[in-house]
């Protein structure tokens, strides 16, 4: 499980499946984020289909 880092203090989204980072883009698997919360605990949300629906969630988390 490699995960992608966004500007630092984001979170990281990654995929929790035997695939290699290269072929995520191919991959029917869902992303998965990981961040901390305003409370300062990490959270994970589950279930974004692309990368781009990943990265928007955390935008908006953040």
């Amino acid at each position: 499980m490699a995960t992608k880092s966004l500007p630092h203090g984001m979170g990281t989204f990654y995929k929790d499946c035997e695939h290699p980072q290269c072929r995520w883009s191919k991959c029917p698997h869902d992303y998965t984020l990981r961040y901390r919360n305003a409370a300062g605990k990490q959270t994970e949300e589950a279930g974004f289909s692309t990368q781009e629906k990943a990265i928007a969630r955390l935008t908006t988390v953040y």
